[in-house]
């Protein structure tokens, strides 16, 4: 597994579908926003995860960390990504001393959750039209793993 700090060509390729109505990026979507505004929206807890092969396989944000949790945000680009997201929550985990991760994600984010469920995630809330994305309100869901904290 292979991760760096993504860069604002890191989403230059990607179809801007793949970000309609997702919890990633919903200040600033590829969908119609300038590369000076996409670089305005990255920060620097914004990595970009490759296979073996080097390809692109999603990208994972750091929210915010405090008491050994983190809320992330996770955009995957293939449907099989457990491995690669593990390997980057145990680096996290190792650099920064994490024992609990929490998902904000939309309902139809399902390759996104069904990632999370196999990696022992479960819906622990669900905000009932919590978010305002291209013209629709939408539940937010929000995902956490075992707690793992001592």
């Amino acid at each position: 597994m292979l991760l760096r700090l993504a860069t604002v060509d890191d989403f230059s390729n990607i179809e801007s579908s793949n970000f309609k109505c997702s919890t990633y990026k919903n200040l600033a979507f590829p969908l119609g926003c300038s590369m000076s505004e996409l670089d305005a929206a990255l920060g620097d807890g914004d990595f970009v995860v490759f296979n073996e092969k080097k390809t692109k396989v999603g990208f994972v944000r750091i929210k915010a960390m405090f008491e050994g949790i983190a809320y992330l945000d996770i955009h995957l680009l293939h449907d099989f990504a457990d491995e690669h997201i593990q390997a980057v929550m145990s680096w996290l985990a190792e650099q920064y001393h994490l024992g609990k991760y929490y998902v904000q994600l939309l309902p139809n984010e399902q390759r996104e959750i069904d990632c999370l469920t196999r990696l022992g995630f479960t819906e622990e809330a669900r905000l009932r039209n919590q978010i305002f994305v291209e013209g629709a309100y939408y539940d937010l869901l929000m995902m956490g793993s075992e707690d793992q904290r001592v």
